[in-house]
């Protein structure tokens, strides 16, 4: 039995729309169309994470976040992360949220093509050699 839906798509026993990832990390977006930094490994909240982990999630949040800037010229990025179903987890296996944001209020449309679109762009954005480096 699989631990959650998560390892699901990182098993690549379900479909999702994979922006980038390493040996560590897989970065998909969501059922509402912004991207989820998610660990290949199991952990169900925070509480389990190794510094190492911790670290390459941070590392591609802060780039996954330049990406949306650059390829979605949002005006800032809400990133939210939730333990344990008293703080809201739903999905228990730890996963970051990257919501973009803009100051006119505009928000990503939730459907199959939008998040095709939003995966399209956010992957030209990551490929390698991409300038990144503007924050």
């Amino acid at each position: 039995m699989c631990a959650s839906v998560f390892s699901e798509i990182i098993d690549c026993n379900l479909p999702a729309f994979i922006v980038g990832q390493d040996e560590r990390i897989i970065v998909f977006i969501s059922l509402e169309n912004h991207p989820l930094i998610v660990p290949k490994k199991h952990l169900r909240y925070i509480f389990e994470m190794d510094a190492e982990t911790g670290a390459a999630v941070m590392a591609w949040s802060v780039r996954v976040a330049k990406a949306m800037r650059d390829a979605l010229e949002c005006d800032g990025i809400y990133v939210t992360q939730a333990n344990d179903a008293a703080a809201g987890q739903d999905v228990f296996h730890y996963h970051m949220h990257l919501y973009p944001k803009w100051n006119d209020g505009r928000v990503m449309p939730i459907d199959d093509a939008a998040r095709e679109t939003m995966a399209n762009r956010l992957a030209t954005a990551l490929r390698p050699g991409a300038n990144l480096e503007k924050l």
